[in-house]
């Protein structure tokens, strides 16, 4: 007789809340007056509302509103609704009961006695049968005593206690240790395989049926144990309250190719692989010289999926329950082997009515996901979609990984509003540029439905933004006499046109006659992107000091590296009459910085200095300050100065 059984075990999610109950009582007579507002600050004047209000089962104030949660609204609650602006009602939120030592989940260990001895072997699935009543799913051979010697049943098992979790072999304990919650119940339903493979002729063997399952219920005694659907991940073994992390378990279903879990009470919770049909194709497999109906998984030896003590443990993909842990064994040195009797299977062949919600205790069908396609919008544009009529729709955004948005997008937002009639909602998206990932979710009736995940991106608004003015040049007059190049009022301007407004634009005298050096200006362009230098003498004793030509070149401070410099030229010439005296050394006034044959004598331009009103720093009131033009040795100053108007 064998003293320890495969045992497995599944745990189904149960979620935690404070249940309120009746904790609100009393309302006072309602007015026939306009909505009033509740004073949230006030936690009397909230007693004093929510008294008589019975089923309250969720309560707290958020953004100046009291959000409280009921099972289904009562005329009291609907006449509260109409009483204050400021109180939210969501319906079908039921009263819970706190985590308990004595919660049953799938995947937790249980002991089962054989006469003098006993094993341990792990839950499957929890839930009820058609009756209402709490029920376990495990594996069939749990239930049986098994003559080692002969693979014979010598009778039943007997249910005993459930295995004290945090001495579980997958919590690192030597298990077997009963938990003191009390006897789990007794067999219900519990088959294990069909009759006995004997002999070594296999071909005298009895044909598998249909019925040959590794199955078995457990009637759970609800005075000692609450069941939870769901499977336990194993995380708070070491509080002894398994159904404090589990996973949700929704519906049964058959099993795909793929990856696959399962919870036990030797290995915890493990992961393998479906042996697909093209690599292992049977139905049926000997296990323990029966034949059993089922699929196979396969692991690696070093982490197996199942081991002795997990049998009965629940296996699931997602949220669907496929079977249970029959037994194992090594493929080869580097690959475990698992046999699942398939539950779909199991279920039909016992006739088992086996429901994951108590019957007519169902929750609310959660509603559809919302439909939220990717899409391009511009800051506080509006983020559009379509969901279930009425119901509450949560919108959430923040920056996508490597997006250059800044601190607060990548912090993300999220608003929730109430889907139209037609199911339509809109929220108004992020206000900073950038690429969002998005998720919406609706709640319906205290069920939220899944994710739908979407991309986003904001793009800042398009302006046209006119085309930069094409650079140009322009001098006025190219050709001045002398007398009149003297005169302030008259002189060359030179104006450009076509840079940034604010940017600083440079004129440079880049050559002239020869007895004349070059000098440099700045000015400002204005909002036009436009600038004027107005150049003249101020030698008004000798004009012939400044004949000849000069080239100008006009550069901005925002040019690129290749941008060419705006050039042109303008040219002082001896007036008609004689005055103003000769070339002032050039060839005829029209040279491009030619040589002069008279060297650089003074020529009768001055003193130096007795003909200079004034120097470069004494040009006060001029808009740009001033350079010099040095002719045969005597400082002559040329001056610029902003035109008026440009």
């Amino acid at each position: 007789m064998q003293k320890k059984l495969v045992q497995s075990s599944l745990a189904l999610s149960a979620v935690a809340a404070l249940g309120l109950g009746s904790a609100f009582v009393a309302s006072p007579a309602m007015a026939d007056s306009a909505p009033q507002k509740l004073d949230l600050q006030s936690e009397a004047q909230v007693q004093k509302a929510l008294s008589g209000i019975e089923g309250v089962n969720a309560y707290g104030a958020d953004g100046g509103k009291l959000n409280i949660g009921v099972a289904e609204k009562t005329d009291e609650v609907k006449d509260l609704e109409k009483k204050y602006n400021n109180i939210k009602v969501t319906e079908g939120v039921k009263e819970l009961k706190p985590y308990a030592k004595n919660d049953l989940v799938g995947g937790s260990g249980y002991l089962v006695k054989a006469g003098e001895a006993g094993g341990a072997c792990s839950t499957g699935f929890t839930g009820w049968d058609g009756d209402g009543k709490p029920v376990v799913l495990t594996a069939g051979h749990c239930s049986k005593i098994i003559n080692e010697e002969t693979n014979e049943f010598d009778g039943d098992t007997t249910v005993d206690q459930t295995e004290k979790p945090s001495t579980s072999e997958a919590n690192g304990g030597e298990g077997f240790q009963a938990s003191g919650s009390g006897v789990i119940g007794k067999w219900g339903f519990h088959s294990f395989g069909g009759d006995l493979l004997e002999g070594s002729d296999q071909n005298k063997w009895p044909e598998p049926s249909e019925s040959d399952i590794d199955f078995a219920v457990i009637d759970v005694d609800e005075s000692k144990y609450n069941v939870k659907s769901g499977i336990t991940d194993w995380k708070t073994a070491d509080s002894d309250e398994l159904a404090k992390s589990t996973t949700d378990i929704t519906k049964v279903g058959s099993h795909k190719d793929g990856s696959i879990k399962k919870s036990g009470r030797t290995t915890g919770q493990t992961e393998g692989e479906v042996l697909p049909r093209s690599e292992y194709n049977f139905d049926y497999q000997n296990v323990g010289g029966r034949w059993v109906h089922g699929f196979g998984v396969t692991a690696p030896a070093d982490k197996p999926f199942s081991q002795p003590g997990d049998s009965g443990g629940g296996v699931y993909q997602g949220e669907t329950a496929v079977g249970v842990i029959s037994g194992g064994g090594n493929l080869d040195a580097d690959t475990s082997f698992t046999w699942v009797a398939d539950l779909d299977h199991s279920l039909e062949q016992s006739g088992t009515d086996f429901n994951l919600e108590k019957p007519g205790e169902e929750t609310p069908e959660a509603p559809d996901a919302p439909k939220v396609e990717d899409q391009t919008i511009e800051p506080e544009e509006k983020i559009t979609g379509k969901a279930e009529a009425g119901a509450e729709v949560k919108v959430s955004w923040k920056a996508a990984e490597g997006s250059e948005s800044g601190t607060e997008a990548a912090e993300g937002d999220s608003e929730t509003v109430k889907a139209d009639e037609n199911g339509k909602f809109s929220v108004e998206g992020p206000e900073e540029a950038g690429d969002y990932k998005g998720v919406a979710t609706a709640s319906a009736e205290g069920q939220q439905s899944k994710k739908t995940e979407f991309d986003l991106t904001v793009e800042e608004e398009e302006t046209e933004t006119p085309a930069p003015a094409e650079r140009e040049i322009s001098v006025d007059p190219k050709e001045i006499a002398a007398s009149e190049f003297v005169k302030e009022d008259e002189g060359v301007t030179i104006t450009v046109k076509g840079f940034d407004e604010g940017e600083k634009a440079t004129l440079k005298v880049a050559s002239g006659p020869e007895n004349v050096k070059g000098i440099t200006l700045k000015e400002t362009a204005n909002e036009n992107g436009a600038a004027a230098f107005a150049i003249y003498g101020t030698s008004k004793s000798d004009p012939s000091a400044y004949l000849g030509k000069y080239d100008v070149q006009v550069t901005g401070a925002n040019d690129a590296e290749d941008e060419d410099a705006l050039t042109g030229s303008f040219e002082v010439v001896a007036d008609e009459d004689g005055n103003g005296g000769g070339t002032g050394g050039g060839d005829d006034g029209n040279n491009d910085g030619g040589n002069n044959d008279d060297g650089n004598s003074d020529n009768g331009n001055g003193d130096g200095g007795s003909d200079l009103p004034r120097t470069g720093a004494e040009l006060t009131g001029l808009a740009a300050g001033a350079g010099l033009l040095v002719v045969g040795g005597t400082a002559v100053v040329l001056t610029m100065r902003r035109q008026k108007k440009n």
